[in-house]
């Protein structure tokens, strides 16, 4: 079995890692022997749904008590580097919540780290197991759609995640708020499709001393430019629409297992065909396209144990999320105020007066 150290017990695990560990660990797939939290309390209470799993107060009390072949990194983003960084000097491959970090230089950094230890640095980006998004990917990459493509993708909705602690509000702790949430997921689905991005402008919300809840970026890739939008406060018309000469697609935001594909004959609902492993079974064994995020997550650990056990490749490398990575440092270096046109003029002038980066574009 692979012994595993989770580092982090906070929401996302509680919500969404605890249920898949623990079906394989109850498969013998995996034992999970630890985990880190400053928070005591929650540290025991994740661990003691685990056979063997002892809780830590820090990454040095769990690395003296034991070793690992897998840490899976889970605390805020601001700590990232370094959880990921004594994981390797340990010996251990990792796999990182999203977002990898909050600067391009710890992405370096922890880059840097794997390939010194030769150990493999997987970035969480659970809708890589979206079924929709893999095949749309493949026709882009065909040419089914053309070339020179333009898209518009919008994200949004009430930020209602149950939050563990405050982290995600305090830019020292998270780097960013709706951008680095919810946009790092989309500019990554963006890159698997479209290459690596460009940040041609920016625009968000964000207060002195405060987080964005919405931005808006202006974006070009090697086959493709376009608009991407993300709010932690409003729905939005959510999904992706890619426009070609030789044809369109649209996806829906709430639907994985099928997009809507445009042709000359006219618009299409397409059944996706997209599927990953659930087990460890060598060749692939049973296989799923998930309906909802949370099967998402089995299989994206379950593709990393493979990736451990067979070899496989794992759909994000450290290597290419640091290309996002680079991506939102751009988007913040030079985010302007967003344009609030439902508010009095008054009212806009202070919002843009306040804004996190006023005076510092000049």
């Amino acid at each position: 079995m692979i012994s595993v150290l989770l580092i982090g017990a906070g929401a996302v695990v509680e919500d969404l890692y605890q249920a898949p560990l623990r079906r394989l660990e109850k498969a013998k797939a995996i034992q999970l022997l630890g985990v880190v939290d400053p928070n005591e309390s929650r540290g025991r209470q994740i661990a003691s749904r685990f056979k063997r799993a002892r809780s830590y107060p820090d990454c040095d009390a769990a690395f003296r008590d034991g070793s690992y072949d897998l840490v899976i990194v889970a605390s805020p983003p601001g700590f990232h580097a370094e959880h990921a960084c004594v994981a390797f000097e340990h010996g251990c491959h990792v796999l990182c919540e999203k977002p990898m970090t909050t600067t391009v230089a710890d992405a370096d950094r922890m880059n840097a780290a794997a390939a010194k230890a030769d150990r493999l640095l997987g970035v969480a980006y659970p809708r890589r197991f979206y079924s929709n998004f893999a095949d749309v990917a493949r026709l882009v990459a065909n040419g089914e759609l053309g070339d020179e493509l333009e898209f518009t993708y919008r994200e949004g909705g009430t930020y209602g995640w149950q939050a563990a602690t405050d982290a995600a509000f305090r830019r020292e702790k998270s780097g960013g708020g709706a951008l680095l949430d919810i946009g790092v997921h989309m500019l990554d689905l963006l890159t698997w499709i479209f290459g690596d991005p460009v940040v041609t402008r920016s625009f968000d919300d964000s207060l002195a001393g405060g987080v964005e809840t919405n931005s808006l970026l202006e974006l070009t890739f090697p086959r493709a430019r376009g608009i991407m939008q993300v709010s932690w406060e409003y729905p939005l018309n959510n999904g992706l629409w890619i426009r070609g000469a030789l044809g369109e697609v649209k996806l829906d935001g709430g639907d994985l297992r099928t997009y809507r594909r445009k042709t000359p004959r006219g618009w299409s609902l397409m059944p996706a065909t997209t599927s990953w492993p659930t087990d460890l079974t060598p060749g692939g064994g049973k296989r799923i396209r998930p309906g909802n995020l949370r099967p998402c997550f089995d299989a994206e650990l379950v593709a990393m144990l493979r990736c451990i056990r067979y070899g496989e490749a794992f759909p994000v490398t450290g290597v290419q999320a640091a290309s996002v990575q680079a991506a939102i440092e751009r988007a913040y270096e030079n985010a302007e105020a967003l344009d609030c046109s439902w508010l009095p003029g008054d009212e806009q002038a202070a919002a843009q007066a306040k804004h996190w980066k006023a005076g510092r574009l000049s």
